[in-house]
């Protein structure tokens, strides 16, 4: 009997000390905003967009991406301001986004807050293999900050929280 609390006790310091060990670490999106990664992303920039990317050992894909509408789309940001909020807007958002992830079925897209910014949320399931994409974005001035993570099947959504909880503004 003593074996077993032995090794149960071992077991629960051994699990512990590995969540210890695995640090998120910030990284700068831009002047005004950090996320956290559980190692250094891979930075990309396409059609002015920049994004990083992070692939977990578990296949867990984590992605953070800043998309400036005054660049990208020639909406200022007072403009911005005034569709932000539309439903219209944010369906033309999803409708967009989805054509680029055509292999997932997206749910509707929630139109919510995030320390008082306008805040998108929506995901869905992969029609192949059940992973499921999850989508959050934050809408500060005329930039997009977004955020998406893939889940496979099996795999704990608590690194998907750990992702999303940790969108900071920089001071």
């Amino acid at each position: 009997m003593k074996k077993t609390w032995y090794l149960l006790l071992f077991v629960l310091i051994l699990s512990a000390s590995a969540k210890a060990q695995s640090t998120w670490t910030a990284t700068k999106l831009d002047d005004k905003m950090s996320v956290k990664f559980p190692s250094e992303p891979k930075k990309a920039t396409v059609n002015s967009v920049d994004t990083y990317a992070v692939m977990g050992k578990d296949s867990l894909g984590l992605v953070a991406a800043v998309l400036d509408f005054a660049v990208v789309a020639h909406i200022d940001e007072a403009t911005l301001a005034t569709m932000k909020d539309d439903p219209q807007f944010a369906d033309q958002f999803k409708t967009g986004f989805t054509s680029s992830r055509p292999d997932f079925n997206i749910g509707d897209i929630t139109i919510g807050k995030w320390k008082g910014n306008t805040m998108y949320t929506m995901s869905g399931p992969q029609k192949a293999n059940k992973s499921v994409l999850y989508v959050q974005t934050v809408i500060i001035g005329s930039k997009m900050y977004m955020m998406s993570c893939v889940v496979p099947t099996g795999v704990n959504v608590a690194n998907k929280d750990t992702f999303f909880g940790s969108l900071e503004q920089t001071k």
